[in-house]
């Protein structure tokens, strides 16, 4: 009968390990899904701003691009009279 209670009790050992086993498991694979959506969304982010930097500096070029045009114009006014 001890032997019952001693094979018994390994059972319920065995069966509360791999339960445990399957909740660490389902913690790991929860954890690495909120990384990745973490990551995904950083990764947009990160693009969106350069985007917005890339307008901004494109916006800004063609700004001082179109100044100095006006800028030679007015050179040459000056240097042909």
């Amino acid at each position: 009968m001890a032997s019952n209670r001693g094979q018994s009790g390994i059972q319920q050992l065995l069966a509360a390990e791999q339960e445990a086993q399957r909740t660490v498991n389902a913690e790991k694979n929860e954890k690495l899904a909120r990384l990745k959506q973490a990551k995904e969304e950083a990764e947009k982010e990160i693009a969106e701003y350069r985007a917005q930097l890339e307008y901004e500096f494109q916006k800004k070029v063609s700004e001082s691009s179109g100044d100095s045009g006006a800028n030679v114009k007015t050179l040459e006014q000056r240097s042909i009279t």
